[in-house]
Order: C-alpha cells, then sequence, then structure tokens
C-alpha cells in the first residue's frame, strides 16, 4: 500500500509546487544523484513530458531545490539568532547548522553542490549569511571581516556536517565530542584576538 507521500498527484492537479514538493521527496530518498525526469514523472503519476507543463527541466526543478533548500536553512539560523550574541551565540548557531544538516543530510547535500542559478541561490542564502555575519560581528569581527570570516567557519563546519551526514563516521566515536573540537578550532581565531 502507497504511503500518502507516495500517491501519484493527479494530472489535472499537478502544478510546479507539486513538482517540486515530489522532487524533494525523491531527494529525501533516493538522493540528489537519482533526480531525474524520469524518476520525477513516475513520483507524480505523469508521463515524463508533461512535467514540462510545470518547470523547465531537470536544471529548473535542481535549482528550485537548492533555493527551497537555502531558504529553510537560513529560516532555521534567523530563528536560532534571535536574542543570542557573542561566543556563546555563535556556538548556539553552529549546532542549530549542524542539528539542520543532520536532519536533512540529502537536501543539504544537493544544496552544497554546484549551484545551478548562483544568483538565485546567493538571493536565497540572505537569511542564512545576515544570522551568521551578524552574530560574527557580535564577537568582535570587524563588519569587512566578516564574510570572509563567515566562509571560513562555513568550510570547517561543512566538512564536518558531509561526513556525518553520510554516515562516514559511524557510530562508534562520539561525534558531538568531536563536533566540539571542530567548533573549538572553527572559533579559536575569533576567540584568541584581544580586540575581541
Amino acid at each position: 500500500m502507497a504511503r500518502d507521500n507516495e500517491r501519484p498527484v493527479r494530472r489535472r492537479t499537478l502544478t510546479r509546487d507539486k513538482v517540486i514538493d515530489a522532487a524533494l521527496a525523491v531527494v529525501d530518498e533516493h538522493g540528489w544523484e537519482q533526480l531525474t525526469m524520469s524518476t520525477l514523472a513516475t513520483r507524480v503519476g505523469v508521463v515524463g513530458a508533461s512535467l514540462y507543463n510545470h518547470v523547465r527541466g531537470l536544471d529548473d526543478v535542481r535549482s528550485e531545490i537548492q533555493i527551497r533548500a537555502m531558504t529553510a536553512l537560513g529560516t532555521r539560523l534567523r530563528e536560532e539568532a534571535m536574542g543570542r550574541s557573542g561566543i556563546d551565540g555563535l556556538r548556539h548557531l553552529i549546532a542549530a547548522y549542524r542539528s539542520w544538516t543532520v536532519a536533512n543530510h540529502r537536501r543539504y547535500e544537493a544544496l552544497t553542490t554546484a549551484p545551478i542559478d548562483r544568483d538565485a541561490l546567493i538571493a536565497s542564502a540572505l537569511d542564512a549569511n545576515s544570522a551568521l555575519r551578524a552574530m560574527l560581528v557580535s564577537c568582535g569581527v570587524p563588519e569587512e571581516d566578516s564574510l570572509d570570516t563567515a566562509v571560513a567557519l562555513f568550510a570547517a563546519v561543512h566538512g564536518f556536517a558531509m561526513i556525518e551526514g553520510t554516515g562516514f563516521l559511524g557510530d562508534e566515536m562520539d561525534l558531538d565530542r568531536i563536533f566540539e573540537k571542530v567548533v573549538d578550532g572553527a572559533t579559536a581565531s575569533i576567540t584568541a584576538s584581544p580586540s575581541r
């Protein structure tokens, strides 16, 4: 018996949003690489050509997935940043980032592959970028350095998020303790500066 979210969408009620929602479900269940127009058509119960009434093609679908994932992550980070500041706030924000990436590891993988529409993805990153940069400024990072610092911090934490999300580290190790070491290393230059 098919689950509710696996029921084909009737052709006459199919919309762009429903096609993208179905594509997100494919990514969540099978991964970014398994998303094709054929698997998507099967998912919504139409012939492949019918999808083109709602989307321009696979790149259009993938771009929308990246944008939605970035928007969701940004919303989460903005909400978590509210009322927080300083290094404790930054550590809280990093923990929220990790939590989102673990819960949405396949969407996160899709989000962090080469952008399909770079300008649209950058625009959708406004909340995430603003939350992180504001938190860094609250830690004493000069505004003019906040973007470079944010990218460096993202790179460090992203590496851990990717290998944790894939299960590469297994469950034999204390991942929370390892993550704390990653965060300590990534934030060391922020906390070490006497001006901060």
